[in-house]
């Protein structure tokens, strides 16, 4: 996915479901000036930089919406690649890179 800027990032994606209650999650890992989807990547590059940078400290992003009863996924989707492509610019102010 790519934000706002045209920077890719790495994210992953799913569906939750309560009954007949459905979302759509876009989510992913941030610190340093990466974005990775991967947990055990994540957790890699933390004991990485707890070596290199002195320091441990990253970000899970995620970002939910609701899949209406009628709505299609594709449009829940885009819904929230939006919204996150609108949100990326502004995570440097809030985690440090």
């Amino acid at each position: 996915m790519k934000d706002a800027n045209g920077k890719a990032h790495r994210v992953g994606e799913y569906i939750i479901a309560d009954g007949d209650n459905r979302q759509f999650v876009i989510y992913w890992y941030q610190a340093h000036g990466r974005s990775i989807a991967n947990e055990y990547l994540a957790k890699i590059y933390l004991v990485a930089d707890a070596i290199r940078l002195n320091r441990t400290d990253g970000a899970l992003i995620r970002v939910i919406t609701p899949i209406g009863g009628n709505e299609r996924m594709p449009v829940a989707r885009a819904r929230a690649e939006a919204f996150t492509a609108q949100l990326m610019p502004m995570l440097p102010r809030f985690i440090p890179n």
